[in-house]
């Protein structure tokens, strides 16, 4: 078990050592295993790597009044409090925007999303929309190639589901997922004019990752604690997020309370009248608050957009009953556009 331990250290060494690697002069620094591990390992190289700027983003509880007065935060978002330590270790210029939830989900972040995108789907942009605020401070900053930790939750069995697979079906789920992983990071950038990198997608690390690890190496005991990831917590024990336990994006910077935000943005008689005008006028089935709160950037960045619109189907043999889009091919089960499943039509 040693050796394979030394293997993924040896393999993810080459990737964050490659020119790939040193190239990235700014980093979505979350505070989570993956980003800690990239950012430690490029910095390594101070005299060749161009990684000079670390960007975190997190809500502050006590900058969103109506959010605080209602309760909606529980604790304070962590993904600051490691972020900052890696960023000191790794001596970067750490930039961490504080962003309200009203700009959130209204801002220029939101419409770069439903643009890019083209969804309104709560559990999409409740994670995309933090990454594209940092990726338009980096490219207004200057930066010009991003990393980001992207695949290596689903390469190294990070998510929770996956735990409660067997060593049957873990490895054939891995392999599934290394062949159609889709993050939203890339063509984020690529509509800024900027380009990302995660060393996790790099082809050396998914081939390690697809050879059969066994579950014992990726899921067990690490610092007293069960986690995912662990051959890559073994592999790199002195990280600082070494032992951090797995958060998804919207939990470590805070976004999670983005549904019980938008229940107090949307009067429950707006959002009556409102989504009766949208399926009378779009065609479009909009559920509940946090849906029509994304929607309204969706309308302004797609249904009103010609160019967009060219691009999209709606209406075929295949279309989602929520909102008409095509969905991925017939049998698909979820509409990436609205969020549309089986089961919401009984609901």
């Amino acid at each position: 078990m040693e050796l394979k331990y030394l293997e993924a250290r040896r393999v993810l060494h080459e990737v964050l050592q490659s020119p790939e690697a040193l190239s990235c002069d700014a980093i979505l620094l979350s505070g989570g295993l993956d980003t800690s591990i990239a950012a430690e390992i490029i910095t390594e190289q101070s005299s060749t790597s161009k990684l000079r700027t670390g960007i975190t983003v997190t809500i502050e509880p006590t900058s969103n009044p109506l959010a605080h007065q209602h309760g909606l935060f529980t604790r304070q978002p962590q993904d600051i409090y490691y972020a900052i330590k890696i960023a000191a270790k790794c001596g970067l210029d750490h930039h961490v925007l504080k962003p309200t939830l009203a700009e959130l989900t209204t801002g220029a972040a939101m419409d770069l999303c439903t643009r890019v995108l083209r969804t309104f789907e709560p559990m999409e942009l409740r994670n995309a929309v933090v990454i594209a605020h940092a990726l338009l401070r980096a490219r207004e900053i200057g930066c010009k190639r991003v990393c980001t930790g992207d695949g290596a939750d689903e390469l190294f069995a990070g998510y929770a589901f996956m735990h409660q697979m067997d060593a049957r079906k873990l490895p054939a789920y891995i392999q599934n997922m290394a062949q159609s992983m889709r993050f939203c990071a890339a063509p984020l950038a690529q509509a800024l004019g900027l380009s990302v990198w995660s060393p996790f997608l790099h082809k050396r690390t998914i081939e390690f990752a697809t050879l059969g690890i066994p579950r014992s190496l990726l899921i067990g005991e690490f610092d007293g604690v069960q986690h995912g990831k662990l051959i890559l917590r073994q592999a790199f024990p002195d990280v600082v997020s070494a032992a951090r336990i797995k958060e998804p994006i919207e939990c470590g910077c805070g976004t999670v309370v983005m549904p019980a935000f938008a229940e107090l943005l949307v009067p429950d008689d707006e959002f009556a009248r409102e989504v009766d005008g949208i399926k009378t006028q779009h065609q479009v089935t909009v559920r509940d608050k946090e849906r029509l709160v994304y929607f309204r950037s969706f309308k302004r960045t797609v249904l009103e957009s010609d160019d967009v619109m060219k691009q999209l189907t709606r209406n075929g043999a295949s279309a989602c009953p929520d909102c008409h889009f095509d969905l991925d091919s017939p049998a698909a089960e979820f509409c990436r556009v609205c969020g549309w499943y089986p089961g919401l039509l009984s609901n």
